[in-house]
């Protein structure tokens, strides 16, 4: 599937959910167990998190990216005889393969924080309209997901718990009041300071 920064999460319809219902049900011990919103929920959390952070965080998924040598703000510059390229994640674990033209190259070496570099690339092989394409894995491993985890079952918990739209309204004198929790960010994927400073790792930088 063709995700919403610039590369595809390969082999899935859908990306993975950020949080199961089950271990959301564990974390709060049941207490949201008859909500039937809580699946829906759960995505507006993971879809705030995730567009914050310019890429999907978690889990670990196999990715594909492709970018034209044209591209003049692009994630592709040429220095010297190499070509870097800023893959559209971090925590990469794993470069599969690189095409450039739809020719395998194999001279490259990777970082986990996404930069790529392929070595001796000649100028023949190459002009401004060249593609590069590369298929590598990445995302946040289980192991070190705890706290993002943490913080979509705590965005969920307080949407649950905020009701949308009206909170009163008295027929007689016709008054009416709204839930000032939701309109000031009880909505999951309403990102407060908070959540913005314990993702602020996670974000995608800007790069070259």
């Amino acid at each position: 599937m063709k995700t919403p920064w610039g590369y595809e999460v390969t082999g899935a319809d859908d990306l993975p959910n950020m949080l199961s219902e089950s271990d959301f049900s564990v974390i709060t011990a049941g207490k949201y167990s008859n909500d039937i919103r809580i699946r829906a929920t759960i995505d507006a959390a993971s879809d705030g998190i995730r567009n914050y952070c310019g890429w999907h965080v978690c889990p670990p998924c196999a990715c594909a990216f492709s970018e034209r040598l044209l591209s003049s703000n692009g994630r592709i510059k040429r220095n010297g005889p190499d070509l870097f390229i800023q893959l559209p994640a971090t925590f990469v674990s794993e470069v599969g393969a690189v095409y450039i033209d739809g020719e395998a190259f194999d001279d490259f070496a990777f970082e986990t924080n996404g930069m790529l570099r392929l070595f001796d690339v000649p100028y023949c092989r190459t002009t401004r309209k060249t593609v590069v394409s590369v298929e590598y894995t990445a995302g946040i491993p289980d192991s070190m997901a705890g706290g993002i985890r943490e913080l979509v079952s705590g965005r969920v918990s307080r949407a649950l718990n905020n009701t949308n739209g009206v909170s009163s309204e008295t027929a007689g004198g016709v008054s009416i009041s709204y839930n000032s929790s939701w309109v000031n960010g009880g909505g999951a994927g309403a990102l407060q300071t908070a959540d913005v400073d314990i993702l602020e790792p996670f974000k995608l930088r800007e790069v070259f």
